[in-house]
């Protein structure tokens, strides 16, 4: 995994990184404590929540905290697909592959993004394959002893669709929840976003900014500024989209303001809302009147359940 960024590049996530310090480096660098008291040090963790709220961003940084820490900590990364292979039997290779290079280069962080992916729920239509492969993963994961320094991180974003067996103590001993940030966390990853810009935004104006944003992920917030930027290019220098020459662009000219802000949150649809608003055709004015008393009274019973209030309240 090549990345740079470590966990101070990382806003909004900061019991999340606390923890994963804890389970994770905390073992691997100081395993004499568990010794001492005779613990078993955690084998596993398990990041969930929605799409690009920072789970795969926590995994990367921490492989660059591995490689920055005193005692050096190894990293191996993998897709839950790379595993899967057409040919039997191969599957089951790969996945023993991957945990005896990890004991030969321990401690070792091994890391499955969409584990959901290597390892669903085993029913009686599934095939032969992926079951295997689920046995396999469950033995690996069984035959860590305590003193093999070596962890497991899952991530997903389908909880229900990994297999229980998994989920259970000694296996995946913890599960870290994802969720969609906050009013503060917002506020600090947009910050985290613009911190390198010549020209900041205003503090105002990024917790105005924040409280505008509910329901926008961690890769939400970051596009929307990546937008933003390309905003305040095409308001100052439209000519760049209909001429073939380069042109000579003014660094100090470029200042994104809110106008660009606003206009990229047009063309940015959150994550977590792409999977709930169905485009609907509105009612014709031929049939609107006579329904426009169901609807009414439609809407008097929701807002009687939810009322508009609790709809875009927010605990911050």
């Amino acid at each position: 995994m090549t990345t740079q960024k470590d966990f101070s590049c990382i806003g909004g996530l900061d019991k999340h990184i606390n923890i994963v310090k804890e389970m994770v480096l905390f073992p691997l660098m100081y395993g004499w404590v568990y010794s001492k008291f005779h613990l078993r040090p955690p084998r596993g963790l398990l990041f969930y929540g929605p799409p690009g709220t920072g789970k795969t961003l926590v995994a990367s940084a921490l492989a660059v905290e591995c490689s920055n820490s005193e005692r050096k900590v190894s990293f191996i990364s993998r897709k839950g697909s790379d595993c899967l292979s057409k040919y039997v039997g191969e599957s089951e290779h790969k996945l023993q592959k991957i945990f005896t290079m990890a004991q030969q280069n321990k401690p070792c962080i091994i890391f499955f993004d969409e584990v959901d992916g290597l390892a669903p729920v085993r029913t009686s239509r599934q095939d032969f394959v992926h079951a295997s492969v689920v046995s396999t993963l469950l033995a690996l994961m069984d035959g860590l002893d305590n003193n093999s320094e070596i962890i497991v991180i899952g991530a997903t974003n389908r909880l229900d669709a990994i297999d229980p067996a998994l989920r259970r103590p000694g296996r995946f001993d913890r599960e870290l929840y994802f969720p969609l940030p906050c009013y503060t966390a917002r506020k600090d990853i947009l910050s985290v976003h613009v911190k390198n810009w010549k020209q900041k935004p205003a503090v105002k104006f990024i917790a105005y900014l924040a409280s505008k944003t509910v329901g926008y992920g961690g890769s939400d917030l970051q596009a929307l500024c990546a937008e933003a930027v390309m905003c305040c290019v095409r308001r100052h220098y439209p000519q760049i989209y209909t001429s073939k020459a380069k042109h000579q662009i003014n660094e100090r000219a470029l200042k994104v303001e809110k106008q660009d802000f606003m206009k990229a949150q047009q063309s940015i649809v959150p994550a977590s809302h792409r999977v709930s608003i169905i485009p609907i055709k509105c009612l014709s004015p031929k049939v609107y009147p006579l329904l426009q008393d169901t609807l009414f009274t439609i809407l008097s019973v929701i807002q009687g359940i939810c009322p508009a209030g609790m709809l875009t309240s927010e605990n911050p």
